[in-house]
């Protein structure tokens, strides 16, 4: 498989999974999502606890795959985009659903999901870049190799 070919399965995995995203944040209620928060509830954290993990963690692959796709793009900037995008759904959530409730906790999950996202492929990055400046090879690829942003 070609560096090309990995970066299409990369986009249309991106794609895919933004769309499944838009479809569980803007379903018409949140019975789903609460009940599979349930889940961790049953792990010893309570409802709510649960509940802003979860909403984090739903937005991290967004920044992580977008981190590997567009390299250049810092993790402030992969923050900002979740805010926005945070904002977006919860006005959505609060106008349009009438089943749903904007939530500022949601906002402020959403955003450190972003932020989470792409601190891990910077650290990933980081710790690749090390390994191979010592003379052993990274793991994996993720994304294409490019000079360090100095923003970052």
């Amino acid at each position: 498989m070609t560096r090309v070919d990995v970066r299409r399965w990369e986009v249309v995995g991106l794609l895919v999974y933004c769309a499944l995203l838009g479809v569980a944040l803007l379903a018409p209620t949140s019975s789903t999502q609460s009940g599979m928060a349930g889940w961790l509830a049953h792990g010893g954290l309570n409802q709510s606890d649960a509940e802003f993990l979860c909403n984090a963690l739903i937005v991290a692959p967004v920044s992580a795959l977008g981190s590997i796709l567009w390299p250049r793009t810092t993790w402030r900037t992969w923050t900002a985009l979740a805010l926005v995008g945070a904002c977006a759904v919860e006005i959505t959530q609060g106008a349009l659903l009438t089943e749903r409730t904007a939530s500022y906790v949601d906002v402020v999950a959403n955003t450190l999901g972003g932020l989470l996202g792409a601190l891990v492929v910077l650290a990933w990055r980081r710790v690749s870049r090390r390994r191979t400046a010592a003379g052993t090879p990274p793991s994996s690829p993720v994304g294409p190799r490019r000079p360090r942003d100095p923003r970052s």
